[in-house]
């Protein structure tokens, strides 16, 4: 399991039409590459959907432009979350997103942002 050593909101911006957070995670394991997770308030307003899960493997000495058209952005939203059989882990997913909404005080911001 990933164990979150840092997280922040680097901005709000819309994917597909839907107002979110990019939010900045790094792992306490050096093993782990950084992640980028977009939440969403959801629809019933009591939480947060995630809507992309973005590995960050840019080394910032090659990749010194913040931009995600090379190969050091990979999307794994569909990978991380899924057994071997290829079967959604939905458990999964929602331990992770508590774990992140739990860190420091990105509960409190994102309610501020969304108006929760």
């Amino acid at each position: 399991m990933y164990t979150i050593k840092d997280a922040k909101i680097r901005r709000f911006t819309e994917i597909d039409g839907v107002r979110c957070a990019e939010i900045e995670v790094n792992s306490a394991s050096k093993e782990d590459t950084g992640l980028l997770v977009y939440l969403a308030p959801s629809d019933g307003g009591d939480g947060y959907n995630m809507l992309r899960m973005i590995r960050n493997d840019a080394d910032l000495e090659l990749d010194w432009y913040d931009n995600n058209l090379h190969s050091a952005f990979e999307e794994v939203t569909n990978v991380v979350f899924r057994d071997a059989d290829g079967n959604d882990l939905p458990e999964k997913r929602g331990r992770f997103t508590r774990e992140l909404l739990s860190h420091g005080k990105m509960d409190t911001e994102l309610a501020e942002e969304f108006g929760k």
